[in-house]
């Protein structure tokens, strides 16, 4: 029986009423069909072998997606503040993840007895430059777990908490085209952009990168451009950006996303 493909915008709950320029979910789902449809046949004993993963993914991504609560405090909220690194820019023409990380912030703070970093094995070489900007090399991940194989202690890790990462749909994107490779399935977990948090907080800043934000806050560099540093440093700046959400009486997923997408929520989410 034939796989089916599919692929929705990323950042699904929070952001795709946010204005986020996602591609188009039926353009993207016939590229991924074209991408692996001539494979499928010659994967079809591996796909067999992996049955029992996908089951796996499958039940805990159900579980997740009926644990999502629209109206609990941001304040209180668990977060994993994740983040990838890859081999390129695009996810639909060979690039794969190399390494994956994230990390736990309750109450305020991170959590140092939980973090989740892992090597992973793109299945091919590792370009030049990729390594030049993150260190990674070929031979550091020849012998890592696949992306698929990590994916299920990613989300053991991850739970029913909410996702935070800055550029959050590129990140997501090759969470989720790796998951539909196997399946027709995605990660449903509410998923804040702090790129896109932080454009609609502090409108007329001169930029928006991770870098310049981290100067804007005065939060000091360091382990920039791995995965597991740009996860820390981006769990302080999400710090002080719920600062400037509580500025703002904005304390729920439900008043964000009216926020983020400009509608009015409760509070004064939407008029300021």
């Amino acid at each position: 029986m034939p796989i089916n493909y599919f692929y929705e915008p990323d950042c699904l709950n929070l952001n795709q009423e946010a204005r986020l320029n996602c591609i188009p979910p039926n353009w993207l789902a016939h590229c991924i069909k074209k991408l692996f449809q001539k494979k499928q046949s010659k994967n079809a004993e591996k796909h067999r072998a992996n049955k029992e993963i996908i089951n796996q993914i499958t039940t805990k991504l159900q579980d997740i997606k009926e644990q999502i609560n629209w109206k609990q405090n941001l304040l209180e909220a668990s977060f994993v503040i994740f983040d990838s690194e890859t081999t390129g820019l695009d996810p639909l023409r060979g690039d794969k993840v190399i390494s994956l990380s994230g990390v736990i912030l309750e109450n305020g703070a991170v959590k140092t007895d939980a973090v989740f970093d892992k090597l992973i094995d793109p299945m091919r070489s590792v370009p030049p430059r990729s390594t030049s900007i993150t260190g990674i090399t070929d031979s550091m991940v020849s012998n890592a777990p696949t992306l698929f194989e990590v994916l299920p202690e990613f989300l053991d890790f991850i739970d029913n908490k909410i996702l935070v990462a800055h550029y959050a749909p590129f990140d997501m994107a090759f969470l989720n085209i790796e998951l539909g490779r196997h399946a027709p399935l995605r990660i449903h977990n509410p998923v804040i952009d702090t790129c896109l948090l932080a454009r609609n907080i502090l409108p007329g800043i001169p930029g928006y990168s991770l870098d310049s934000l981290l100067k804007k806050f005065n939060i000091k560099i360091e382990g920039r451009h791995t995965a597991l540093g740009d996860s820390l440093m981006t769990a302080q700046l999400f710090i002080k950006l719920l600062e400037k959400l509580a500025e703002k009486e904005i304390f729920t997923l439900e008043q964000l996303r009216c926020f983020l997408a400009g509608r009015e929520g409760n509070g004064k989410a939407a008029l300021d």
